[in-house]
């Protein structure tokens, strides 16, 4: 034995840390964009109702607001995606994204009319659906040096403190000020500070990323069978079918609240507690099934989505207080495997050519299926609550079976190339 030879596995031990570090820093950064852009928007959703109350807007006015912000945001993700991938501009989506996206909201501070802070709303969510699936496209580069897992888990983490801190801020502003234009101008400090890390965290990807990637890796990628001449694969359609199914049993958490609040189980002041506490049980469920799916892929979802299946049937059928809680917390754990590890699970069965694609795709299928979920659960309310349950059930268990078919491929090409490479 030579010592080229034997100086191989130290020359790979080098390599595999350096490639974990540079992913590290990049989904850290990544992950401070995301707690800071979530800071900014979910604290003016937090007061946008009452606010949009206090300038006119009817309540059909304002379901009117912000069903079009989120059908805007939905639809554009899928034509953003692709024109990402052919042009190879992904960075540049995801700086036109977040401008448009954080500087939309300080503005609603200036708005007089509830047709402007509507232009606004639509604004904001064009911005972020224009940026999401790019964004993820980079990410799943960056994860992979560390596990698409972990890393979609940690930044999913960091992105649900920032939603935890955003309405806090707005609310302690409220306290302090008590006026809804000035709280929201004060949420152009995490705003600036979204930007800042975006353009520090371009920086750094463009230096770090060569230390992550393989480049016969990524040939072997791009040249992967999961892909046909027409573009995606039939694992893809199957994953992407099953996600549908959970997103259209998914109950929104207005629908929950407003429930609980009928029955009377919580207090009014209880149930945005109750919002933050689901809110933080996804961000660690995002880091521990991140984890889960480095070692065991695709199957490692099945119980958290059993788990997340269970919330309607506790809450919704059941009048007791303990159960809706520990429904609430069966829901934030369903809730933290579909915003981290189904993207993992989406760039695993992806390869990166397309991928801007796939993701926007999924963006558009899942929101759209959520919506019409939303409106399918809230029609079987004002008939049965035991119909909101039953339904919600089967529909998340029925996805269950289409992601053990998909476990296969997702342990091929997902695991094995995209742990830390030793």
């Amino acid at each position: 034995m030579g010592p080229e030879h034997s100086q191989k596995p130290f020359l790979s031990k080098i390599k595999a840390s350096a490639s974990y570090s540079a992913s590290l820093q990049l989904v850290l950064l990544f992950g401070l964009v995301s707690l800071t852009a979530d800071m900014t928007y979910e604290g003016a959703r937090s007061i946008l109702g009452p606010f949009l109350s206090t300038v006119g807007a009817t309540g059909s006015a304002i379901g009117f607001i912000a069903g079009l912000g989120e059908l805007t945001g939905y639809l554009v993700r899928i034509f953003a995606g692709s024109i990402g991938d052919k042009t190879k501009g992904h960075w540049a989506f995801v700086y036109v994204g977040y401008f448009i996206n954080q500087i939309a909201v300080p503005l609603l501070a200036l708005a007089r009319s509830w047709p402007q802070i509507a232009c606004l709303v639509v604004l904001e969510r064009l911005g972020k659906g224009i940026r999401s699936p790019s964004r993820d496209v980079l990410l799943s580069t960056a994860t992979e040096g560390m596990g698409r897992g972990i890393g979609f888990g940690i930044h999913e983490a960091l992105d649900q403190l920032g939603a935890m801190i955003g309405p806090l801020l707005v609310s302690l502003a409220m306290i302090y000020w008590k006026n809804y234009r000035t709280a929201l101008g004060v949420l152009f400090i995490p705003a600036f500070f979204s930007l800042l890390f975006l353009f520090i965290t371009h920086n750094r990807y463009k230096k770090a990323i060569h230390a992550i990637t393989d480049p016969q890796e990524q040939l072997e990628q791009e040249d992967s069978p999961s892909t046909t001449k027409s573009g995606l694969g039939k694992e893809f359609w199957i994953y992407i079918t099953a996600l549908g199914f959970i997103a259209m049993g998914y109950v929104d958490f207005p629908l929950i609240a407003y429930h609980l609040g009928k029955r009377g189980l919580f207090n009014e002041y209880e149930l945005p507690l109750l919002y933050t506490l689901a809110m933080g049980i996804d961000a660690v469920v995002a880091l521990v099934a991140g984890k889960l799916f480095d070692k065991s892929g695709i199957s490692s979802m099945i119980w958290p989505i059993i788990m997340g299946s269970l919330a309607s049937p506790l809450i919704f059928v059941f009048p007791l207080q303990t159960l809706a809680l520990v429904g609430m917390i069966f829901w934030g754990i369903g809730l933290g495997v579909q915003e981290s590890v189904v993207r993992a699970a989406l760039a695993s069965l992806v390869p990166p050519p397309i991928r801007g694609r796939a993701f926007g795709i999924y963006y558009f299928v899942f929101g759209l299926f959520w919506f019409l979920g939303s409106f399918v659960l809230g029609f079987l309310y004002d008939h049965s609550t035991l119909y909101v349950a039953v339904c919600s059930f089967l529909l998340q268990i029925m996805a269950i079976p289409m992601l053990q078919s998909c476990q296969r491929k997702s342990s091929i090409q997902g695991i094995n190339s995209n742990r830390p490479r030793v």
